[in-house]
């Protein structure tokens, strides 16, 4: 009988922390899966002196898991033209998680509908949606519903750089430390 009420001791305590931790590190993954997909590319676009582009979202509106593809762009129009064009890498955003635009960043408009990155050969990249090509910053949300996580890709670097929503502050912080559960 002392052993099953220390179990559900235990249990009663370490439950709701191991539910917050699975919380963080699922969305945290996340954004190491997206600084991968860019980065990735970034370097690809260098290497072979070709541009890459990146399709963060599939559209204008908000969008629940997905993937994210990234592929030699040799034309540079910013559509997946296969065969001829080789994806360099496909990354699966998980299906609880969301991803939308950020109204105030809007990334870079690949092909009809597409959102996301073209990297140009010399590694600067076209982010915003005027589509300048090194300078501005586009970015993306991830959200789990509850806690949110914007994604602000550089143009002129590439740089991938995340903030959190912090809503105590009204404010995005670089702090990753706003948890809400």
């Amino acid at each position: 009988m002392v052993v099953i009420f220390i179990m559900g001791l235990v249990l009663a305590i370490g439950y709701p922390n191991m539910r917050r931790a699975w919380m963080r590190a699922r969305m945290m993954s996340q954004v190491g899966v997206l600084k991968q997909a860019v980065g990735m590319a970034r370097a690809t676009s260098l290497k072979r002196g070709r541009g890459v582009a990146v399709r963060i979202l599939d559209s204008d509106a908000q969008q629940e898991g997905g993937v994210v593809v990234a592929w030699v762009d040799i034309n540079g129009d910013g559509v997946l033209d296969a065969p001829a064009e080789d994806v360099i890498g496909r990354w699966t955003v998980k299906s609880r998680l969301v991803l939308e635009p950020d109204p105030g960043m809007g990334l870079f408009k690949l092909g009809a509908s597409n959102r996301g990155v073209l990297f140009l050969p010399n590694g600067t990249a076209r982010v915003t949606e005027t589509g300048s090509a090194g300078v501005g910053r586009g970015a993306v949300l991830l959200s789990d519903r509850v806690n949110q996580v914007r994604l602000t890709i550089m143009g002129g670097t590439g740089t991938v750089v995340a903030e959190m929503w912090n809503p105590d502050g009204n404010s995005w912080s670089k702090e990753l430390r706003y948890w809400r559960y």
